[in-house]
């Protein structure tokens, strides 16, 4: 495999153009300065405040009016009533912050350097920072810990300078204790808002001759200076309502995160890195997309990136390939083995009041941010989700009881470390949606059936009909027999009414419906695979699929996005919520031919209009375009996205960052060599003629099957399945469509 860096000649401005480090837990966003670094930390379950019940006590009582007056088109009092009667009280979640911000300080740092390379080695999860001063040359590396649990830090010098240096670490402005933790150990500790989960944090100089002054750690001349930060919350303590308070509190996390230094010192560094690369590559895997794009070495990231958006392509297959490696590694460092998944800036947080709160948006980017990682070969990335979902299960049966006087469990757009479930905002376009937690539900679908996993599944089917039963109560019955959701967004689009209101309040949603219909044939499907029998269950799910509003098509040929053919007031809106059905869903296919034109104009319509606009928008349209099998179009979205969409650093902006556009255009990418399908696989189905010859190593299709492929003129010339249960797999290309049988544990090649 080739060796895949993003590589820097300057230090990064902000935080977010840092390079992000992580081992799923404990995230730092680095920067690379030199007199005095900042090192951004971050720890996964950091929010600020409690948990609170934030549902509205009036809802239940007007909901019969409010979907009223949306059946009359009166759009506008419909939305007044909902913020005053929908809106939770209080409207908003509180935010995911950083632990903290980690200062080195160095002596000796005057003057200009020379022959600075910041590079961090997506192979390996480690960067490195080399440069000269005063005629001496420095080196840093770093990396975070899986198997120690915290983020190591090397120093070294040689030439006329050793190194003086002092690490301590600041939370302004929520700064609430500081001070010495131990000989070598400096730290930073408080509640997070009244009543919220105690943190506390550490770094300690492994040596013998480091000391402590005020609130800092600092060593003087030394060739080699090893760092260790770690860091903890009571988050599960919290959680599970054996909430500490004060001391007591603080003196067991400064148990755990004292042990978690004390073992990182005793191992070494060399020791703690060996394990490092043993752990991450045993993740990372051996996938490899090779598009045979070459980088030039001499030439930083920012410079590869402006020369593309100049015109010239000489290295554009890189870029694409490289937008997919650093996807995997960002999964892999917010998401593994951790109790969280990857929120909207994966694990990385450098403000205390982030965008959106940086927490779990629902209505899309949650989802997008996992749509890439079963057939990326980072199925266990996914697990931090059921941990979710299982929070949403638990709180969302309060929401729907409260809110809407139904049984089961929903979640709306937003939610957060504490798996809130109410509506968050009052933004008219995007908090009154019940869909989040049926949409969650199905990532732990599909992660059964990448897996086959049976023991998942069994626990995953109870919080699957837990959300079915929820809509079994909870859908209005139209005049005509169908059941529809309400009131409702389509996210997050506005229309106007038959009676020529504006508003995004509405009965029925073209989205909601594909998702619903997703769900319970996931339930169903499942029953059989578990050999479970209850034909009234069955019978009471097979009546509301077949009252469900089917997919229409407007007067004008598109997708209709609500139940009446509205005039939409943004037609080039960032969100394009009704071509569900075509991705992530799978209704919309070649087969169903008057839909999928139907998604084509639709697609049209949006961009012709300015769509895309968003890191994440563009993502998903280059998803949509490998489901249209149009080549040509997916290669113009991923140009789009580098040309307008991507930091220096390779992180999406929204903007602001966001980390869904970096997930999302990974899945447009491999969506667009190989389309999974039960017992199929299409490849090739929608490859730019730029990408004509390639190679594609550890790619997982759905039934926990391993494909290895190379291609060639834009044909498949070599291919490789290795299943780990027996079965038939139909491997189709064009026209021509192969049967082949995979006996567990075998490889079986063929040539095309």
């Amino acid at each position: 495999m080739k060796r895949y860096e993003i590589y820097m000649k300057k230090p990064a401005r902000k935080w977010d153009d840092g390079f992000p480090l992580g081992n799923g837990r404990l995230g730092a966003m680095l920067l690379g300065r030199l007199k005095e670094e900042t090192i951004f930390i971050n720890e996964e379950t950091l929010c600020y405040g409690p948990p609170r019940e934030r549902e509205n006590p009036d809802a239940l009582g007007h909901l019969g009016e409010i979907r009223h007056l949306l059946l009359e088109g009166k759009v506008e009092k419909a939305a007044f009533l909902a913020k005053m009667a929908l809106a939770s009280t209080p409207k908003y979640n509180n935010p995911y912050q950083p632990m903290g911000d980690l200062r080195l300080c160095f002596l000796n740092h005057a003057g200009k350097e020379t022959k600075y390379e910041a590079r961090l080695c997506l192979n390996e999860a480690i960067a490195t920072i080399v440069y000269e001063l005063d005629e001496t040359r420095y080196e840093r590396e770093h990396f975070v810990s899986e198997a120690y649990q915290v983020l190591a830090i090397r120093v070294r010098s040689k030439g006329k300078h050793k190194i003086t240096m002092s690490a301590n670490i600041s939370r302004k402005p929520f700064e609430e204790f500081t001070g010495v933790l131990g000989e070598a150990t400096a730290g930073n500790w408080g509640e997070n808002g009244a009543g919220g989960m105690h943190y506390l944090s550490g770094v300690r100089i492994a040596s013998e001759r480091a000391r402590t002054m005020g609130d800092a750690v600092y060593l003087e001349a030394a060739e080699e200076v090893v760092v260790y930060l770690a860091a903890g919350t009571d988050y599960l303590d919290c959680l599970n309502g054996k909430r500490k308070d004060g001391k007591e509190a603080y003196e067991e996390l400064y148990q755990v995160v004292g042990k978690r230094l004390d073992a990182a010192q005793a191992a070494g560094y060399d020791e703690i890195r060996r394990r490092h690369l043993e752990d991450y590559q045993s993740v990372y895997g051996d996938f490899n997309l090779d598009l045979y794009g070459t980088g030039k070495e001499e030439m930083a990231t920012a410079e590869i990136l402006n020369t593309f958006r100049q015109g010239d392509i000489s290295c554009d297959n890189y870029l694409t390939e490289i937008l997919v490696h650093y996807a995997r590694y960002l999964m892999v460092a917010s998401s593994y083995n951790c109790q969280l998944p990857a929120n909207l800036q994966g694990l990385w947080n450098g403000s205390y009041e982030p965008p959106w709160q940086c927490q779990y948006t629902i209505n899309i980017n949650t989802q997008m941010n996992y749509w890439f990682a079963e057939k990326a070969g980072l199925s266990q990335c996914q697990l931090p989700v059921m941990n979710l979902v299982k929070l949403l299960a638990g709180n969302g049966k309060e929401t729907a009881r409260k809110l809407y006087g139904a049984r089961g469990f929903c979640a709306h757009h937003n939610t957060n470390v504490w798996g809130c479930t109410a509506p968050e905002g009052i933004f008219d376009a995007s908090p009154y949606w019940v869909m989040g937690g049926a949409w969650m539900c199905l990532h732990l679908y599909e992660h059964y059936l990448y897996t086959e996993d049976m023991e998942f599944l069994k626990e995953a089917l109870p919080i699957m009909r837990e959300a079915i039963l929820f809509f079994e109560d909870y859908l209005y019955e139209l005049p005509n027999g169908l059941l529809v959701t309400g009131p409702v967004v389509s996210p997050e689009n506005t229309y106007r009414s038959r009676v020529g209101e504006t508003g995004a309040l509405s009965m029925g949603t073209a989205m909601d419906s594909a998702i619903l219909r997703q769900l319970l044939k996931a339930y169903l499907d499942s029953m059989d695979v578990l050999g479970i029998q209850n034909e009234e269950e069955e019978k009471t799910l097979k009546n509301i699929q077949g009252k469900l509003p089917p997919l229409m098509i407007g007067k004008d040929g598109r997708l209709m996005e609500w139940m009446e053919d509205y005039e939409e007031m943004e037609p080039g809106h960032r969100h394009i919520s009704h071509l569900y059905a075509l991705h992530p869903g799978n209704e919309i296919t070649p087969e169903t031919e008057a839909y999928f034109e139907a998604a084509k104009k639709t697609l049209q319509t949006r961009l012709t209009h300015g769509g895309g606009h968003t890191g994440w928008s563009r993502a998903w349209l280059g998803c949509f375009a490998a489901r249209l099998e149009d080549g040509k179009s997916l290669k113009e979205h991923v140009s789009q996205l580098l040309k307008k969409c991507i930091q220096d650093n390779l992180l999406d902006m929204h903007p602001p960052f966001q980390i869904d556009g970096n997930f999302g255009i990974a899945e447009a990418i491999l969506e667009g060599i190989v389309r999974s399908l039960t017992g199929k696989a299409v490849l090739l189905p929608a490859l730019p003629k730029e990408w004509k010859d390639g190679s594609l190593k550890g790619y997982i299709l759905k039934g926990n099957t391993r494909l290895d492929m190379d291609w060639e003129n834009e044909r498949p010339v070599r291919i490789a399945l290795t299943s780990q249960s027996t079965k038939t797999y139909q491997l189709a290309w064009r026209n021509e469509i192969r049967n082949v049988i995979c006996r567990a544990g075998e490889k079986v090649e063929l040539n095309w």
